[in-house]
């Protein structure tokens, strides 16, 4: 870990007027019924170079061409992922990247961060698109990938560790911030897309997976018919595949399926709760893809230690409530 920033209760739009401030535009689309975010963007200049640190639990962190027509994109982004993990996904490529990987991203074509509602801090280092097409040429990909065990990503943590330790002179940041384009031009010339290992190729594929398998379930998860052998054959791989690429984040479809009807039901609950809808407590189960009102109320009790209709009186849900999945 390199740095360590504390993160706060933040609402939604605060954090994502910060983000636009410090890193462009993207917008952050928090999980279904959230208001608010554990989060902080935090900016600053090391070595000459212009760093942030984002850590959020929104759903996604996403930059849409809509995005990139209301800035310039004037940088390249080095991430630096430094707690918890991400599907990243630009110029059709896809990551998912943990504590220590490390992706290049191109901002001025889209781009996604997936974060699953789960805790996640990266480090950001903003590279001026002007000085990495002097140093580098024009063909600069976005979506290049390096895994935390690649020398060269071990190399540029190095650096930036001594970056960011204390006595560091002007003369010293200048020897550090020369290291650190070197290294990044050695991660974008070191290796082209036919030569990563297998293990990086395997892992690739399921994240490619993973996605798609995502955007299915969203979808459809409110499908009381949905089975998850069905999205295995919908999606054209085998069941094992499907449940291999979720384990990628720690969990399995079955999981994950659960965890979106169960935020939409919350959603529906919060609601009822301030008077905004009337809808009964059967048929928000029927709208959120259960079809067992009994089966419905007994994960929705152990999820959240509370019976649906409790849920969201007032508009407030239960602070001591746990997730589904």
């Amino acid at each position: 870990m390199l740095t360590h920033v504390p993160s706060a209760r933040l609402p939604i739009e605060q954090f994502r007027n910060d983000l636009v401030r410090v890193c462009g535009q993207f917008e952050a689309r928090p999980s279904e019924g959230r208001a608010t975010t554990r989060g902080a963007v935090q900016t600053g200049s090391h070595a000459g170079v212009e760093m942030a640190h984002v850590a959020t639990d929104v759903q996604q962190i996403v930059r849409t061409r809509q995005n990139i027509r209301l800035d310039e994109g004037e940088n390249y982004f080095l991430i630096i992922q430094e707690e918890g993990r991400a599907l990243m996904a630009q110029n059709e490529q896809v990551r998912m990247i943990s504590p220590g990987d490390m992706i290049l991203v191109d901002s001025t074509r889209p781009s996604e961060f997936t974060f699953f509602g789960a805790y996640s801090r990266q480090l950001s280092l903003h590279l001026p698109r002007i000085e990495m097409r002097a140093r580098f040429g024009d063909g600069i990909p976005g979506g290049l990938f390096l895994p935390s065990s690649d020398q060269t990503a071990v190399a540029i943590c190095a650096v930036l560790s001594k970056v960011f330790s204390r006595g560091v002179d002007d003369a010293q940041g200048g020897f550090l911030r020369e290291a650190l384009f070197g290294l990044i031009g050695a991660m974008l010339h070191e290796r082209g897309p036919g030569d990563r290992p297998a293990a990086i190729e395997a892992d690739l594929s399921g994240a490619q997976v993973l996605k798609r398998g995502i955007a299915y379930m969203d979808s459809r998860f409110t499908d009381p018919d949905l089975a998850i052998s069905s999205v295995a054959d919908d999606l054209g791989v085998s069941l094992r595949q499907l449940q291999r690429s979720f384990a990628l984040i720690g969990t399995t479809p079955t999981a994950y399926l659960l965890q979106k009807r169960m935020e939409h039901a919350c959603s529906l609950l919060v609601a009822r709760g301030s008077r905004r809808s009337a809808l009964p407590i059967s048929a928000i189960a029927m709208d959120c893809g259960f079809s067992d009102i009994s089966y419905f109320n007994r994960l929705f009790r152990k999820a959240f230690g509370c019976a649906p209709g409790q849920y969201g009186r007032d508009g407030d849900a239960p602070t001591g409530g746990g997730r589904s999945a």
